[in-house]
């Protein structure tokens, strides 16, 4: 079966002159270009509760799933972030299947902490997801499979989301960080980077670092993934994530 493969809504960065998407208006266009689900990012929600209420309504209605993106992470200063349990409430309000953060200060996990993710994961019925952040002491993965070794004899079921090209940032190689972290991927972000003049920038599916199309294998096709770049202006922009879902799923 082929991999499940889902939109962030970053793709949509370029299409507004003031790169900000109004998300609830290109739910629509998504599941139409056949995308089973949508990653909705926290920053570009601009009305707050109100919006989260319409962009869940219209997603059941379409039949598309959410998975929730917030640029924040899970620890600080070795603490759980205070926003942690309103990020479980927003992603309730979306009625997001997943919440997506990055790991931030991590210096262990006590029973205590522990016992605040469990209530957390107990009582919201979201899976928690941990990505690779562009800093060798927040997202290498020596320090995020220490992180889930930690959670696993806590019996806390949370999973890595791999994003393919915040690895190059920090140089390590995408393909050494899949074999080392493979067995507790849940989510994959597909982004490619290049070189330029001001430094690493984010690049197309297949004209990047990376060699996408083998990155992927590493993974079991069960492990679902989304388009994570942007992809244009105007009609450009549809074009190229259609194409490149149907090409992603081609492989």
């Amino acid at each position: 079966m082929p991999r499940e493969i889902g939109l962030n809504t970053l793709a949509y960065m370029q299409k507004a002159a003031d790169n900000k998407v109004e998300q609830k208006e290109i739910l629509k266009e998504i599941k139409e270009m056949g995308f089973p689900f949508v990653e909705v990012r926290r920053e570009y929600i601009l009305s707050g509760k109100t919006e989260m209420k319409e962009i869940a309504q219209q997603a059941a209605d379409l039949n598309l799933k959410v998975f929730y993106s917030v640029p924040a992470e899970l620890f600080t200063a070795g603490a759980l972030n205070a926003q942690l349990g309103s990020y479980f409430e927003e992603a309730a309000l979306l009625n997001a299947v997943q919440l997506k953060l990055t790991l931030g200060e991590f210096q262990g996990l006590t029973s205590v902490l522990a016992e605040k993710l469990r209530e957390l994961l107990t009582n919201f019925s979201v899976h928690l997801t941990v990505e690779n952040d562009q800093s060798i002491g927040k997202g290498s993965p020596d320090v995020l499979m220490a992180f889930i070794a930690e959670a696993r004899k806590a019996s806390l079921d949370i999973g890595l989301t791999f994003d393919t090209g915040n690895f190059v940032y920090i140089d390590i190689d995408p393909f050494v960080a899949a074999n080392a972290m493979n067995e507790a991927v849940t989510y994959i972000h597909i982004k490619n980077v290049g070189y330029a003049a001001e430094g690493i920038v984010l690049s197309g599916l297949e004209t990047g670092l990376v060699d996408m199309r083998r990155l992927l294998s590493c993974f079991p096709d069960s492990v679902p993934a989304s388009i994570e770049y942007p992809c244009g202006g105007g009609e450009e922009a549809t074009e190229t994530m259609r194409a490149d879902r149907n090409k992603l799923r081609s492989w």
